[in-house]
């Protein structure tokens, strides 16, 4: 399983998200942004992930896959959301974090 292919597309995943929340606590959500070229944008870069994946996924093993992306996006998002919306990351949800570390790990274990 090719894990920087994974990486790079779940963080776009995550940047795509992260910007799409910036974005709705700004203006809120509604039939606004359909015409909102940001949120258009960051909306369409997911594709580009989208594409990342589907070429990882024709490649390897299914389930393992989707687990590593699973576990990619709680390490991404938690990561966003502490460093760049400044939300609070409480000892169980590190806890809970190490945990999905734990499994990507043994995930690659033969």
């Amino acid at each position: 399983m090719n894990l920087v292919l994974l990486f790079v597309a779940q963080l776009i995943y995550g940047l795509s998200d992260l910007g799409k929340k910036i974005i709705l606590q700004r203006t809120g959500f509604g039939w606004h942004l359909l015409g909102n070229i940001p949120f258009i944008a960051v909306s369409l870069a997911a594709l580009l992930g989208f594409a990342v994946q589907m070429f990882v996924l024709s490649r390897y093993e299914f389930s393992k896959t989707i687990i590593t992306l699973g576990v990619l996006a709680v390490l991404i998002s938690t990561a966003l959301g502490v460093l760049v919306l400044h939300e609070r990351l409480t000892a169980l949800n590190a806890l809970g974090v190490l945990f999905a570390v734990a499994a990507i790990v043994f995930l690659q274990l033969k």
